[in-house]
């Protein structure tokens, strides 16, 4: 997400927080599918992914006036783990975040040129192990700080840090050897 539409989703959710309920459809139509992606990747069906995003939606819009500002997309994405998570442990269903779902990023309906970047991508990532690939789902699908990552793994800041640094430098090492070839 480029910082210019951080910023207008930051505007959408403090115009949610102010009333303006219109704001809702703004921020569906900026992160609406992101959203789904997350709710599906952790309840794993159709019809639960839309009911935590409708969920969702209904706890945006009472919860946004304790948006302080900063990051919106992280604020999104988490009310929408946390909806995930309490609808399933509602039905005591075991909640477990299937992280290589999100790596899984060469869809049909791509253009032929971004599915072949979609595809390198998805091969650079596959030799990630499961902790790097965890990094790098809560750093940039989650847009997580790192005192945040921290805080959710149970590790040390520096140890978070090294982790996705690691995580990063391999993906960057997988990715000039796709050049290469």
């Amino acid at each position: 997400m480029s910082p210019e539409e951080l910023e207008q989703l930051n505007r959408e959710i403090r115009m949610v927080a102010s009333g303006n309920a219109e704001a809702l459809d703004l921020i569906y139509r900026r992160v609406g599918g992101r959203m789904y992606a997350l709710a599906r990747g952790i309840a794993k069906t159709r019809e639960d992914a839309e009911d935590i995003l409708s969920e969702s939606f209904l706890k945006l819009a009472r919860g946004a006036r304790s948006f302080r500002g900063g990051n919106g997309y992280a604020f999104v994405m988490r009310v929408v783990r946390n909806t995930a998570f309490d609808l399933l442990r509602k039905r005591k269903v075991r909640a477990e975040e299937d992280i290589d779902a999100f790596f899984h990023l060469s869809d049909d309906r791509y253009s032929p040129g971004r599915r072949e970047d979609a595809l390198v991508l998805e091969a650079a990532a596959a030799r990630l192990t499961q902790e790097e690939k965890r990094m790098i789902y809560y750093r940039y699908y989650l847009d997580l700080t790192v005192r945040e990552i921290a805080r959710e793994t149970g590790m040390s800041k520096s140890a978070a840090d090294r982790l996705i640094r690691a995580a990063e430098q391999k993906l960057r090492e997988a990715l000039a050897g796709q050049d290469g070839e």
